[in-house]
């Protein structure tokens, strides 16, 4: 069973880079499971929606790359203007990384 403290280290080695943001861990279907940010600029809506946005996203990434013929999905990186999300694909859940632009 997975529980908020199975995810506390997986966060806690995101948040030891400076430029994690925030960090949202979610299952398959788009539900947070855990988050954590560095400020209350990204609460509990924002992981709901990054989760459930990104999960849709996952589904057509899936996809694509098995029509391609490519191999499957494990990791990827949206590059953004003011950073980066970076979404991994584990057995039974999903690591949401939202990292600014290094200064």
């Amino acid at each position: 069973m997975l529980s908020r403290t199975n995810f506390q280290p997986i966060l806690d080695s995101l948040f030891n880079h400076a430029s994690v943001h925030a960090a949202v861990i979610a299952n398959e279907e788009g539900f947070p499971l855990a988050y954590r940010a560095r400020d209350s600029s990204f609460g509990g809506d924002d992981a709901e929606k990054a989760a459930a946005l990104i999960s849709a996203l996952i589904g057509r990434t899936k996809m694509a790359v098995d029509r391609m013929g490519r191999g499957t999905v494990n990791f990827f990186t949206i590059d953004v203007s003011t950073g980066e999300i970076l979404v991994a694909l584990e057995k039974d859940y999903v690591v949401i990384a939202i990292r600014s632009r290094d200064k």
